[in-house]
């Protein structure tokens, strides 16, 4: 809080004006917001001391993280005090933003699924205009371009009218995990037991640049899995959404998530490796893995898996840590290119922003916040050192992919920290060239007001609801579900979802 008293008084003040302004606003319909209370952003200026509170989510390890990124903030900024509140489970988090209502913490963390039903409700305070562009000139574009709203077309994406809610957290981008260890050896045990013409090419597999198809994936399998023991995987788990970003497929023939595209050729041949990836042994069995697929591939059982680079600081105590006896390099590659034309390995990307309570008294403290969690050169590289993220900055791309400044090696007490090919993460983010063939995409909830329609569909596609059964299970007659047909009979169902989302939006 100030401690000048005049001043809060005045604050109060013009805050219960706003409040009334915006039950008005609520009570007439009009899709304009009320007005601002331009006092909110000049609250440093008389060097009062104010306080912030700041909401965030994720394991403890992370919370750790951001307590040391909180002290540091506080440290370098003498005139506030911000002060954090942690939840571990992300469904508490969730219902405990959502139970605030508009009385929201000045700075939070909100997930990519929220942001639409936060921005187009209006809880969240517009900083285009409180924000230098420059600080943008040095942030990957695909991190901060779906943090903007238009009010008026009621969508994500950057406009001449759209207001900027949030600046990133993270770009969170997922790719192929490998288990290099088991990989060479099973590929040697391989190659030791076939002609010279039939020997699997490890820089092939291995590369970096030249992402491996969904069909030579499907053939590296088939060849690999006859080396490997009965309780190992060539692979404990695939995510779904980058099959089908990767094979020039989306959810809605679009960005503004209003139409369903789930029956378009390219979406079904994307489910439809998934699917071959049971059919053919490659993915334990639905239902069989208890301890599920990420904890296969830790344990050391399965050559691929996925994960985001937030999993750096739970694989190096894990699966890297001395009194591991079954510990193993492991590395990263870009996710699975399709096989359709045009198709680009195109990784699926969660995230998180930065986002600033509308009703926060002390907005431009809070911004002070974001723009050194988000944008601080010396706070992107104690984030990414500790397995956090990748850096949101253009500038530390090159360091964070070298390890030049030795900050992860002194971090995990190695010389050459995993995973090696820590550049694929930034590659996925940096943008397209002609060629350039490894993108990411926003996780597909990104663009409609919730995602209830996603868990819809996988529960479909997993045979928790309707009659199809499920996609990765053989039938008990030895046949499998036509993927075509039954995402055909389903569409109906989710555009009726997606149709009961957007008539809800454009009543916002």
């Amino acid at each position: 809080m100030k401690t000048n008293r005049r001043r809060g008084i005045a604050a109060l003040l013009a805050a219960l004006l706003l409040a009334v302004t915006a039950c008005a606003f609520v009570g007439c319909g009009d899709n304009e917001l009320p007005p601002v209370d331009e006092s909110t952003w000049h609250s440093l200026e008389n060097n009062d001391l104010v306080q912030i509170e700041i909401w965030g989510r994720d394991t403890d390890t992370e919370r750790q993280n951001y307590q040391n990124f909180i002290n540091e903030f506080n440290s370098t900024h003498p005139n506030i005090i911000a002060n954090l509140r942690w939840q571990t489970d992300p469904q508490a988090y969730a219902t405990a933003l959502d139970g605030r209502g508009a009385n929201l913490p000045d700075v939070f963390m909100l997930q990519n699924t929220m942001f639409i039903s936060y921005a187009a409700s209006g809880k969240l305070a517009d900083m285009r205009g409180y924000l230098d562009e420059s600080v943008l000139n040095d942030i990957y574009e695909d991190g901060y371009d779906v943090y903007y709203f238009d009010h008026a077309t009621k969508t994500v994406g950057r406009t001449d009218t759209a207001a900027l809610y949030g600046l990133p957290k993270d770009q969170g981008p997922y790719a192929l995990c490998v288990n290099e260890t088991l990989l060479r050896e099973t590929v040697a045990s391989y190659n030791a037991s076939v002609s010279a013409a039939e020997q699997i090419d490890i820089d092939r597999v291995m590369s970096t640049t030249e992402p491996m198809t969904f069909s030579y994936f499907l053939e590296l399998g088939s060849k690999l899995k006859t080396q490997l023991g009965s309780s190992e995987y060539f692979c404990s788990g695939y995510d779904i959404e980058s099959a089908v970003f990767s094979n020039n497929a989306h959810y809605f023939t679009d960005d503004s998530g209003r139409t369903s595209a789930i029956d378009s050729e390219n979406f079904i041949d994307a489910i439809e490796f998934v699917q071959d990836l049971y059919k053919e042994g490659l993915l334990p069995s639905a239902g069989t893995v208890s301890s599920g697929g990420e904890t296969v591939f830790t344990s050391g059982r399965s050559i691929f898996y996925y994960a985001g680079p937030w999993k750096q600081k739970e694989y190096w105590q894990i699966i890297e840590a001395e009194s591991n006896p079954d510990r193993f390099v492991w590395n990263i590659l870009p996710v699975l290119c399709g096989d359709a034309e045009g198709a680009m390995s195109t990784c699926y990307t969660g995230g998180m922003c930065y986002a600033i309570s509308r009703n926060s008294k002390y907005k431009d403290a809070a911004l002070e916040l974001v723009k050194f969690l988000s944008t601080d050169t010396s706070s992107q590289r104690t984030q990414y050192k500790r397995g956090q993220c990748i850096p949101n900055l253009i500038s530390l791309a090159e360091e964070f992919s070298d390890d030049s400044m030795g900050l992860i090696a002194a971090q995990t007490g190695r010389e050459d920290p995993c995973p090696a090919n820590r550049s694929v993460w930034i590659d996925t983010v940096n943008g397209t060239s002609e060629t350039d063939k490894i993108t990411s995409k926003y996780c597909s909830g990104s663009y409609t007001l919730d995602s209830t329609w996603l868990t819809n569909l996988n529960q479909f596609m997993s045979g928790q609801m309707g009659s199809w059964g499920s996609f990765w299970e053989q039938k008990s007659d030895g046949s499998w579900v036509d993927v075509g047909a039954a995402l055909a009979d389903y569409k109906p169902t989710m555009q009726a979802a997606l149709d009961l989302n957007n008539r809800r939006l454009d009543r916002m």
